[in-house]
């Protein structure tokens, strides 16, 4: 698509360029390696909770029914995914930042930076939000911050 708020030609250079980095850091494996430990912990306490009569017990059930367990259970494990959450997305988000910086070692970080302003524009994204909250709900780090770690990455090398 051409016309006002498409990237440029170096501006897509610079997005494949990220998400290489992506693909050099295999990014995609170790989320899949954490996903994959994440879940074989949680259906593991799931079983564990489910054939324990003392859980089913203490909230005064004396039989263990299914959709029973399954509500203690998502009641007792819903702190500890806040945690797991907030785990996840800092992952993610330093994956971004490693992505983004693999582009700017390439020489692609101005474009890369035109481009995330351009996309940004284009989405109608808040470009500064509060960094607690976007920490927390956002898997990519806001346009702000991005900009601010490709401007002040160390290598940054100047030819585009």
């Amino acid at each position: 698509k051409s016309g006002k708020g498409a990237c440029s030609i170096p501006e897509i250079v610079a997005i494949l360029a990220h998400e290489l980095g992506h693909w050099a850091m295999s990014h995609l494996l170790k989320g899949l390696v954490v996903t994959m430990l994440h879940l074989l912990c949680f259906f593991t306490f799931y079983g564990m909770m489910m054939s324990s009569t003392a859980m089913f017990k203490s909230f005064g059930f004396d039989e263990k029914p299914v959709i029973v367990g399954l509500m203690l259970f998502s009641n007792v494990v819903a702190p500890v995914e806040q945690v797991i959450q907030v785990m996840m997305q800092f992952m993610t988000r330093t994956h971004e930042y490693q992505a983004d910086r693999f582009a700017v070692d390439e020489g692609r970080g101005e474009a890369l930076a035109r481009a995330l302003v351009k996309i940004s524009t284009t989405n109608k994204s808040n470009i500064h939000p509060d960094p607690w909250w976007s920490a927390y709900h956002n898997s990519h780090p806001s346009l702000a911050e991005r900009l601010h770690a490709i401007r002040n990455a160390p290598s940054a090398k100047k030819r585009q």
